[in-house]
């Protein structure tokens, strides 16, 4: 995958010169002019390793003891809330990293939409959650958390602290979404 398809996806992406960049000049383009702004990577990055993930886990087929009712529960909640602090904190590094200097305006802007975006994918799980369920849920607030860093990736340095809001809470409703067409059509997600 690192080695033959991030390679050709990233071009494509971030490349002056790639079919989808929005670097290459309009009259280039393969897209009629309106190429693709994948800041940090939400495109390049997740949803390639997201694509190859559902196909991956699609082609073994689910873990032993796996239903599509049940699952298989996390062993540890805390730990699972650990790991996805971590990961937030990380995303600072990898979206904030991306400016290439820390001294420049857009840092503080891509920091606030990068808070702002899973925060409101939390909050949004948390409610839908039990809306549908009558039960709060862990496990679905800390994947909507990972929800809203992915979908706020691309756009962290564009996008309004509003329009980061909406984007964490979209974040959200796609995975709730996803993960229970998963299920439904028997892909064990072990995330």
């Amino acid at each position: 995958l690192t080695g033959f398809i991030y390679p050709v996806v990233s071009h494509w992406i971030w490349a002056t010169g790639g079919w989808l960049s929005a670097f290459t000049p309009t009259e280039d383009l393969f897209t009629s002019g309106c190429g693709m702004l994948d800041y940090a990577g939400s495109g390049v990055v997740h949803l390639t390793g997201g694509v190859a993930a559902f196909w991956g886990a699609f082609t073994l087929g689910p873990r032993a003891g796996w239903t599509k009712e049940e699952g298989i529960p996390a062993h540890n909640m805390a730990l699972v809330t650990l790991g996805t602090f971590i990961l937030w904190f990380g995303w600072f590094g990898f979206n904030c990293g991306s400016t290439l200097t820390w001294d420049s305006p857009n840092a503080g802007h891509v920091a606030v939409t990068t808070t702002l975006s899973p925060s409101a994918a939390c909050v949004t799980g948390m409610i839908v959650t039990r809306i549908l369920k009558k039960k709060w849920d862990l496990g679905v607030a800390v994947n909507c958390v990972l929800g809203g860093l992915v979908s706020i990736t691309a756009g962290c340095s564009t996008l309004t602290a509003g329009l980061a809001v909406l984007t964490g809470m979209i974040g959200a409703l796609v995975y709730i979404g996803s993960s229970k067409l998963m299920k439904k059509i028997g892909v064990d997600d072990p995330v």
